[in-house]
């Protein structure tokens, strides 16, 4: 592993991104590039980015309005990817800070063998939900379970979560596989989505576990409960009519 690219959402973020920065900046001992989608933001985070990547090893990529994380995945997801070598590391992980950067050593020393994947997941031992709001907290398990049940990936207990390793190979085959359709879904749901995308192209999936602790989160949750429960119909629908 040559290089560490990291894919950073950003909606509204302005308050949250320097600390994060610094964490990462702790985390982490080898060479690094930090790829922020700024996506239509309005509170100030384009100034910070600018101010930021005087200090840090930021490519600052911009929707001038806001499109959606499935979007933003994809801009991120191919920007990081585009001259990575097939055993460079591509991790996503939240703008808000709730992806703890503290971990991120680990999962990348995980992600060695035939591991292709690195989840940081909240239902490992050692994992848990923090401060997490009520009724996200019964979206997300109740997506999990029944991502489990139907769209089984073998090694993965936490679909759901943002924060990932990825080697650069096999996401680079599934983005070329796949274009736009790598996150057709839209909404939170396509972060699993794409997960089963890539399901094809990957040799083994590990977890970490996490400690997803949401009261370091500055500002208002960026997420809509019935786009995302809409979200994940349409994805147990798509993955029935491909037959999968």
């Amino acid at each position: 592993m040559s290089a560490i690219r990291i894919v950073i959402p950003a909606y509204n973020e302005a308050a949250n991104l320097p600390a994060l920065c610094e964490r990462i900046q702790v985390a982490l001992e080898k060479p690094y590039k930090l790829f922020i989608v700024n996506d239509g933001s309005k509170d100030g985070t384009r100034e910070v980015l600018e101010k930021l990547a005087k200090a840090h090893p930021i490519e600052a990529l911009t929707h001038e309005v806001n499109r959606g994380i499935a979007a933003v995945f994809l801009t991120g997801l191919r920007a990081a990817s585009a001259d990575a070598e097939d055993d460079d590391a591509v991790v996503v992980m939240e703008g808000d800070g709730t992806s703890a950067p503290e971990i991120l050593g680990e999962m990348l020393d995980k992600l060695s063998g035939d591991c292709d994947v690195v989840i940081a997941s909240r239902y490992q031992q050692g994992g848990s939900y923090k401060d997490f709001p009520p009724k996200r907290l019964f979206l997300s398990c109740a997506a999990n379970t029944l991502l489990g049940l139907i769209c089984r990936v073998p090694g993965v207990q936490d679909y759901t979560i943002f924060y990932r390793a990825y080697r650069a190979g096999p996401l680079k085959r599934a983005l070329k596989e796949f274009g736009d359709r790598f996150t057709s879904t839209g909404g939170f749901a396509c972060n699993a989505e794409m997960l089963l995308r890539l399901k094809p192209f990957i040799r083994e999936v590990r977890e970490v576990p996490l400690v997803y602790d949401y009261s370091i989160k500055k500002g208002a949750s960026s997420m809509n409960i019935e786009k995302n429960l809409k979200s994940y119909l349409e994805l147990f629908r798509i993955w029935f009519k491909e037959g999968r």
